[in-house]
């Protein structure tokens, strides 16, 4: 018995790894084809050609605003925002999920116990009943064959979906921090705001007194005064108005954080840096290392892999099975050798009537996998296009700030002559009225692209990858 078992054994072993060693069926995995332009159309930026095989490191890119309080909100965010932790659970079902796959690799072992008692009659002259007892303790193995690489495919296909689950949450990762970058420099903007209105408040609430005691001198008319209170009861309202606003922004970093809203703060600044520079050039495969386009090419990766797996539904399958253990009437004689039993087999299957469903199978990997091409190429595309809208918002919104800068210096001398102006009696209060608001607007508005400067800069990190 040991021979015939030794011949078998060996006999298996070559014949498996013969049929293992047979390429898997199905098309090996190819990148989608992309073109990527030689250059943007702003700001002068290059690629330089050259390829990259591995992904990027992460880089705390926020840290180059150089704000400390920037720099503790993104981190605590990637620490505690409930979106990444999410996130972070579905990579690891993708990767338990890709070692279920391995698992496949490897013999079904199946190692089981009984004991039973029956009691039959029979017939005859005398009757009567047999009881009889029956202890058994079998090993059964099972083993299929990959012949054809479907449990390769089904492998691979694991594999890249657990590797697209991980770029997915990097792409989250880039986009948390992101978000709380531009919700960040949105609370800055109205941070200014509230600051400029303030000093308007003051200016606009001593202009008051003024006319009050003029008013009373009789040298104004009461216009003139109405019209002084009617500008402080606005800007009391806009003050209020971009309260409110801070309010909200505060409690988006708070989520964003992962913290409740209640109690939430953080701490009021008025300034708006220059956002950072733009370098000249950039690697021709930066947009491919993005990681939400990493994220479509594996998904592509797994659908070319699940036509492989289709595909060897096509062939013959081939298993071994062995089974073996301890069989005995009596409990006291179970693990004898006289209880020892064994079975040794091979077998073979291939699927007749059922081709018709087999073929819309692989046909609908084909099209599942022309799918996640397309969306790869969509997504290469939509990253043009981000980057390119925010590198020509950006020289563009330069081009405004120096348009801007100009205008509000132009609107304070405006105001200081009408001020002295009024003084002399040249010109009513209106003008006088008229000039600040119009330096009010031009000062708000320079705010403005400050900050739309700052969230643009995000916008072209967020669109390289998070990598410069």
């Amino acid at each position: 018995m040991l021979r015939e078992w030794g011949i078998f054994r060996w006999t298996s072993a070559c014949l498996l790894g013969l049929l293992s060693a047979c390429a898997p069926v199905g098309p090996d995995f190819e990148k989608p084809s992309m073109d990527l332009p030689a250059s943007f159309s702003q700001a002068g930026m290059k690629w330089q050609r050259q390829m990259s095989t591995t992904p990027p490191k992460p880089r705390a890119w926020w840290r180059f605003y150089q704000d400390g309080v920037l720099t503790s909100l993104v981190e605590r965010s990637l620490v505690m925002n409930q979106d990444l932790a999410a996130s972070g659970a579905r990579l690891r079902q993708a990767r338990e999920m890709s070692i279920a796959a391995r698992s496949l690799y490897f013999p079904n072992v199946i190692l089981g116990g009984s004991a039973e008692r029956s009691k039959s009659r029979f017939r005859g002259p005398v009757g009567g009943a047999n009881l009889a007892d029956s202890f058994a303790v079998p090993v059964d193995f099972n083993y299929e064959m990959d012949v054809w690489g479907k449990v390769r495919r089904q492998v691979e296909s694991a594999t890249a979906l657990s590797d697209a689950a991980g770029e997915t949450l990097n792409a989250l990762r880039l986009s948390v921090a992101g978000e709380v970058v531009q919700t960040y420099w949105a609370l800055r903007a109205v941070d200014a705001d509230r600051e400029v209105l303030t000093r308007t408040l003051e200016i606009r609430r001593k202009a008051l007194d003024l006319l009050d005691k003029r008013r009373h001198e009789g040298s104004i008319s009461g216009l003139d005064l109405a019209r002084a209170e009617t500008e402080v009861a606005t800007a009391e309202a806009d003050r209020i108005r971009l309260d409110q606003q801070r309010v909200g922004l505060v409690n988006a970093l708070a989520v964003l954080e992962g913290s409740a809203a209640t109690g939430f703060t953080v701490v009021e600044q008025t300034a708006l840096p220059k956002p950072p520079n733009i370098p000249g050039s950039l690697p021709s495969e930066m947009l491919r290392q993005r990681p939400d386009i990493r994220a479509a090419e594996r998904r592509v990766a797994a659908a070319n892999a699940n036509i492989g797996v289709a595909s060897a539904a096509f062939y013959p399958s081939f298993s071994i099975g062995a089974s073996s253990g301890f069989d005995s009437t009596r409990m006291a004689g179970l693990f004898q050798a006289s209880s020892l039993v064994w079975s040794l087999g091979t077998s073979a299957t291939l699927p007749i009537t059922s081709a018709k469903w087999l073929n819309a199978q692989r046909n609908a990997a084909i099209a599942a996998h022309a799918a996640a091409s397309a969306e790869y190429r969509q997504t290469v595309l939509e990253a043009i296009r981000e980057v390119e809208n925010a590198l020509q918002a950006a020289v563009l919104l330069e081009r405004r700030q120096t348009a801007q800068d100009k205008a509000l210096e132009c609107a304070r001398k405006t105001l200081e002559l009408s001020a002295k102006r009024f003084k002399s009696g040249l010109e009513s209060f209106l003008d006088v009225v008229d000039a600040e608001r119009t330096r009010l607007d031009a000062e708000r508005a320079a705010n403005a692209i400050r900050a739309e400067r700052l969230a643009v800069s995000v916008s072209l990190v967020k669109a390289l990858g998070g990598e410069w």
